[in-house]
């Protein structure tokens, strides 16, 4: 029988790197991982990282699930599988919000300014300024990248702008009730 807390345990306490905790469920194969960040008062910084089913299908978007204060981060994938359950929904209203932040309040049709053209863009001499988009193209450029569950129950996202704005995303931040709470341009 698999001793979950025993495999954690040796992970926490200098466990040879080839022997890797994983967590599989019905949304994917999950690392964990411990990073050295400063979030954390005593500098550590753990959490499983994978992708993640979306859609219902098998999906390239990356998934960290934190796990700080619970080894087994049952709150963070129950969050990362109400997340899964309502992905479709979730998605529009996540690409919506983008789209909105960068348009016009005043006029919604005008183009938007843009920094950069598509990564896939093989047209255009990086080095010209791109033409503003119309928000109908601009939304085609807008995808999930990562979805980040904190310990809190709140999820962060970064949606993906196809190098938009050369390498910066959008991060929207969504409370524990599923409410989207702010979102602003990074990177």
């Amino acid at each position: 029988m698999f001793d979950f807390r025993k495999k954690i345990s040796e992970f926490l306490f200098g466990k040879p790197e080839s022997e890797s905790v994983f967590v599989e469920n019905e949304l994917g194969k999950f690392k964990l991982v411990e990073s050295h960040s400063t979030v954390r008062r005593d500098g550590k910084n753990r959490y499983y990282d994978g992708d993640a089913v979306w859609h219902g299908a098998e999906s390239k978007i990356s998934a960290t699930v934190r796990c700080n204060d619970d080894p087994n981060a049952e709150c963070g994938f129950k969050r990362l599988a109400w997340a899964v359950e309502n992905s479709a929904e979730l998605e529009k209203r996540l690409i919506d919000y983008t789209l909105n932040d960068f348009m016009d309040d005043d006029d919604p049709t005008a183009p938007i300014e843009i920094w950069s053209y598509p990564d896939d863009d093989e047209e255009h001499d990086y080095d010209e300024e791109p033409d503003p988009m119309p928000p109908e193209e601009f939304r085609k450029h807008i995808s999930i990248g990562f979805i980040c569950v904190e310990d809190d129950e709140t999820i962060d996202i970064d949606m993906d702008l196809d190098g938009l704005f050369t390498d910066h995303g959008f991060m929207i931040y969504i409370d524990k009730d599923g409410n989207i709470t702010d979102g602003a341009l990074w990177g």
